[in-house]
């Protein structure tokens, strides 16, 4: 049976700062594929999980925390999660939760987040969450809505290609859509116009500076999203702006091979 990792280590985080109950020091447990990241308070419903998930998806792993800042500590370490279920209320209040939901959906959003509570399923209303599920959760139910969402999900993911052969591709084929990039919790997003790149948005810079920063992620994963609501920011072409970012890498290179050979 699969032993479940109860991260309590104390952490910092602006958006959700509910006081949390006592922890206790424990194994934190590297996650594989099929991994879920279970955020809730009650022990026994943790052990309840785990024991129905080694029966029926064995090869799955669970990481446990007991309060949304501690999955914050998870997720920036171990991003490669596959869904999230999670309770909204911690310490007699929604907000937590709801906060900590809000913070993945912008962060981490190629991760489904599934609730599951007592309260209504109107409490989750205006959250970007995959399902809502009542407690206690049948397994059998929980493991095929989780099931789907994870495959949902993973077709929907692009890895191992550079983004700027994908945003080429993205040209070609002539595309209106939104092209979301992820990497370490930060999130930007391409728009595309009938395969013209229309604007970029990269946490607070916009155009083409948000562009380059983006094409300077060494690793990112990539979702498409097939629709374009931004208004045009960006009227140069995708390769004179390709073009203008090769110029820029390869004279940053220059410089810090230059800085390296004086500090020899």
């Amino acid at each position: 049976m699969h032993q479940l990792a109860l991260v309590r280590n104390h952490i910092g985080a602006e958006t959700v700062s509910d006081e949390r109950p006592d922890s206790k020091t424990a194994a934190r447990e590297t996650p594989r594929k099929g991994n879920l990241l279970f955020v809730d308070s009650d022990d026994f419903l943790i052990e309840m999980i785990e024991s129905g998930l080694s029966l029926t998806r064995p090869k799955w792993q669970v990481i446990a925390t007991r309060h949304p800042a501690d999955a914050l500590d998870v997720l920036k370490v171990h991003a490669e999660l596959d869904a999230i279920i999670t309770e909204i209320v911690f310490g007699r209040s929604s907000g937590t939760g709801k906060a900590f939901i809000r913070e993945v959906s912008q962060r981490w959003p190629e991760i489904p987040i599934f609730v599951m509570t007592h309260l209504n399923p109107e409490e989750t209303q205006g959250l970007d969450t995959a399902e809502y599920i009542a407690k206690p959760p049948d397994i059998d139910f929980l493991v095929s809505r989780v099931d789907r969402a994870i495959r949902k999900q993973r077709e929907s993911l692009v890895r191992g290609i550079s983004l700027a052969t994908f945003l080429q591709i993205m040209e070609m084929e002539r595309k209106s859509c939104t092209v979301i990039v992820s990497h370490g919790g930060r999130v930007g997003e391409l728009y595309f116009r009938d395969g013209r790149l229309i604007q970029a948005r990269l946490e607070e810079i916009e155009g083409e500076e948000a562009l380059f920063r983006m094409l300077s992620m060494r690793e990112h994963s990539l979702r498409v999203i097939d629709k374009c609501d931004a208004d045009r920011r960006i009227s140069s072409s995708l390769t004179s702006l390709l073009f203008e970012w090769s110029v820029r890498e390869d004279h940053a290179r220059r410089d810090a091979s230059a800085s390296h050979g004086e500090d020899e």
